[in-house]
């Protein structure tokens, strides 16, 4: 892998410094690198076409790693000590080799993943830039969720709350499912159930709400009806996402899609080829480069 990237990086330069006519070719294109089946040549022309239809994914994410590096706030320095740690992590439980065969070697691996975290600064930048229209369309708040199987551990827990317990101590004391976290929910979230979202939105109000009934129709395979109540108790910490800002544009920009971020970045940037062919492979698969 390391050879590739040394390949693709001359590569870059090679596509960089051709002429505007886009036209471009290696010097000695028709010198012979090797002979294959059949006796068909490969020319160091092939190569170079071969190289650049292999590697769009490669070169978009080398041009948005540059990118992001240009964002303010970038702490390289953290981000390659995360990548670091994860790597020893692996390496320490044994997972070397799994990472070695499916990215060709650690250094791939690091690469790979200092990308990943760079498109994810990308991603939250993207959410900070349309901060104001997402709050007023996503409605977000903080909030903890309590459910329970029956009426009376519900009341419990908004006794117990009442009484100087902790929301989510005075849920796992009362047989609640699972132990409340405090977390980010938005109006189009798909893990709240419509009654929570419709108590929600009727009110303006934080701390504890009142029992939320939410009922499950089922049916059988004789038929019957069986009905399954579900009863919510709502810690809501916060409605005002300035007090929890930074948390909503994490939990935001972990739901857009990768794809949205990477148009939106190569669009409004002026990248320029300086060959046809890596133009037209590039273009073909991210419309924002046409």
């Amino acid at each position: 892998m390391k050879k590739i990237t040394i390949l693709l990086f001359v590569l870059l330069l090679l596509a960089g410094c051709a002429s505007s006519d886009h036209n471009s070719h290696p010097s000695d294109a028709d010198k012979v690198l090797f002979t294959g089946p059949n006796n068909v040549s490969y020319t160091k022309d092939d190569l170079y076409r071969s190289l650049k239809l292999a590697n769009v994914d490669t070169i978009a994410s080398d041009i948005l790693d540059h990118i992001a590096l240009k964002l303010d706030g970038i702490d390289m320095e953290a981000i390659n000590k995360e990548a670091d740690e994860i790597i020893e992590t692996y390496q320490s439980i044994g997972y070397e080799s799994y990472i070695i065969s499916y990215y060709g070697s650690i250094d791939a691996y690091r690469k790979s993943y200092i990308s990943s975290m760079l498109l994810s600064e990308l991603s939250k930048a993207y959410v900070n830039e349309d901060f104001d229209h997402l709050v007023e369309e996503k409605k977000p708040i903080k909030m903890q969720v309590a459910a329970f199987d029956t009426i009376e551990d519900a009341q419990q827990c908004i006794d117990d709350t009442n009484n100087g317990s902790t929301f989510d101590m005075a849920a796992v004391n009362n047989n609640a499912q699972a132990a409340p976290q405090s977390s980010i929910y938005t109006d189009d979230d798909t893990t709240l159930v419509y009654e929570v979202k419709e108590y929600v939105n009727s009110t303006d109000q934080t701390g504890l709400s009142t029992i939320i009934t939410s009922v499950v129709s089922s049916q059988d395979a004789s038929g019957n009806v069986n009905e399954t109540n579900t009863y919510y108790v709502l810690n809501i910490e916060s409605r005002d996402v300035n007090e929890f800002k930074d948390e909503f544009i994490e939990h935001q920009a972990s739901a857009t899609d990768a794809e949205t971020v990477k148009e939106h970045y190569l669009t409004n940037h002026s990248i320029e080829f300086f060959d046809q062919d890596l133009y037209e492979i590039m273009s073909a698969k991210y419309e924002a480069l046409k």
